[in-house]
């Protein structure tokens, strides 16, 4: 069952992306060329200081999900109402604390922008984006129990109808009117009805739970919950200033033009990122029921397996990344005016090349419900962060910002937590790990650097044959690299056994279908 879960998750959840990201591909073009930088640039920048107010919420979310899988696979209904109750509870303080904390912030937004680059309706566009938020935390905490007992993919469904409704709502509306203020409006509207629909499924999938309990939470539950949830607010302190205040730096040294285009980048990042995302959050649940079976040895191979997965991913994922971005971007998309000059990009893809390598450390983390033990990590992290991407982003603009995100890391997080997860979980040695790792540090640099430099043999004038010849440089490199380089290690036989028993059981199944018609 909890294989099968899985594997409904990632299946449903790459369906709702390939249509939302593909409608939200087009919707965004339609942005760019009806509104333009500006506006773009103080979407991107409104979202990263939403996600500061965020930070308010305290890893509750988090924690509770954690606490949720013993219940569930126990069937322990009272605490489960319990928790949801207390889960409910703490989220509309939350919204009411950040609707305060907004209010004031809106004073200080001069700060982060200079007022001669803020559209005129900066006011309402402000407090629309307040509004949305505040409201998904008054309605949104069911999702959480859906998600902790593995049956998201029920939820599939409803999204994928309503977010193709809306973006074509918010498409047309675009072309017509070209109004900012109407398409928020939409979105808030639709993010609304959403959560009210959903709530309602939850509601009537769990008719057995009470939203509303009296009961008491039992004073060990209480202590975990309290105990998971200092760690979890470092850990999103950290993640604000590692992943959101890359834009408010920008807008402060550079200007919000860079913020517009650093934001087309970032968003073709998290689009494929997405894919891969849904294959570790699918599998999250599953490594916390092994683990929480004591079972050290064969949690262990399956990170093994999943590190090596990461790293077939992910090195795929930077090459394609450094080869296509500009190209794609410039010659096939929205025109050259909206590229970064090659140093950057690669900065880029660097960053996140080490984001997807501690992939599976962050799995097994969460899964095990290690949150305490690293605590000091992302304020750590936050402060090497901050103070680098700061400083030299002062003298060299967006390429530095980013190398002092780089820098937070590769001083931080990379090399504490896999010590931790591997003293707490596995209860073996790390130093294999660190063996893998800069292995795969080495081998993801040297397979950007030999498919750039055949890339940058190819010289066709026609930009469209050109672009399809990167591809197949994009493809052709790394996998053929790396099937040469591990075809016999226990990680890529499991994998290559996982995939060819799913295709060959789906085309046998096809067969035997043929024969009894």
């Amino acid at each position: 069952m909890r294989v099968e879960n899985s594997i409904k998750n990632i299946i449903s959840s790459l369906c709702s992306n390939i249509v939302t990201s593909l409608l939200g591909f087009i919707s965004r073009t339609i942005f760019i060329y009806t509104l333009g930088k500006s506006y773009l640039g103080i979407s991107a920048l409104l979202q990263n200081v939403f996600g500061l107010l965020a930070i308010s919420e305290l890893g509750i979310s988090t924690a509770i999900g954690f606490s949720l899988y013993k219940p569930l696979a126990e069937n322990n209904n009272k605490l489960i109402s319990t928790l949801m109750t207390i889960y409910k509870k703490a989220y509309r303080i939350i919204a009411i604390t950040i609707l305060f904390l907004g209010i004031i912030l809106y004073n200080y937004l001069d700060f982060f922008v200079n007022p001669n680059q803020q559209p005129k309706e900066i006011f309402y566009i402000y407090f629309l984006y307040l509004i949305n938020i505040v409201i998904g935390y008054f309605l949104s905490y069911k999702t959480t129990l859906i998600s902790s007992d593995q049956k998201a993919y029920k939820l599939v469904p409803i999204q994928i109808k309503l977010n193709i409704v809306t973006i074509l709502i918010q498409i047309l509306y675009l072309l017509i009117f070209k109004d900012y203020l109407g398409y928020l409006t939409i979105q808030i509207l639709s993010s609304i009805l959403i959560n009210v629909i959903q709530n309602r499924f939850i509601t009537k999938e769990y008719n057995y739970l009470n939203f509303s309990s009296k009961d008491k939470l039992p004073t060990e539950e209480k202590r975990i919950i309290i105990k998971n949830m200092f760690g979890l607010m470092a850990a999103k302190l950290g993640d604000f200033c590692v992943n959101s205040t890359d834009n408010l730096i920008i807008s402060k040294f550079v200007d919000l033009a860079s913020v517009a285009i650093y934001s087309n980048y970032i968003m073709i990042r998290n689009l494929v990122n997405g894919y891969i995302g849904i294959l570790f959050g699918a599998i999250t649940s599953s490594f916390g029921n092994l683990v929480a079976e004591g079972n050290e040895k064969k949690s262990l191979e399956l990170f093994n397996t999943l590190f090596f997965l990461s790293f077939m991913l992910y090195s795929f994922e930077a090459v394609s990344f450094l080869c296509l971005f500009n190209p794609f971007i410039g010659d096939l998309w929205i025109g050259k005016e909206y590229l970064f000059s090659m140093n950057i990009v690669l900065a880029i893809v660097i960053n996140n090349y080490l984001t997807g390598l501690r992939m599976p450390i962050i799995t097994m983390k969460s899964a095990a419900g290690i949150y305490a033990e690293d605590a000091w990590v992302p304020f750590g992290f936050a402060i090497m962060n901050l103070g680098a991407s700061i400083v030299l982003g002062k003298y060299w603009g967006v390429f530095g910002v980013i190398v002092g995100s780089i820098i937070g890391s590769i001083c931080t997080a990379d090399w504490f937590r896999p010590i931790v997860v591997f003293k707490k979980v596995f209860k073996v040695s790390y130093w294999n790990y660190f063996k893998n790792y800069f292995k795969y540090i080495i081998l993801g640099f040297a397979y950007m650097f030999i498919s750039v430099e055949i890339c940058n043999i190819i010289s066709i004038s026609n930009i469209f044959i050109n672009f399809i010849l990167r591809c197949f440089v994009c493809v052709f490199v790394p996998n053929t690299i790396t099937i040469l380089l591990f075809f016999k290690t226990p990680e890529f036989k499991y994998l290559y056994n996982v995939f060819s028993n799913m295709f060959l059981s789906k085309i046998v199944s096809k067969f035997r279908r043929k024969e009894n018609v």
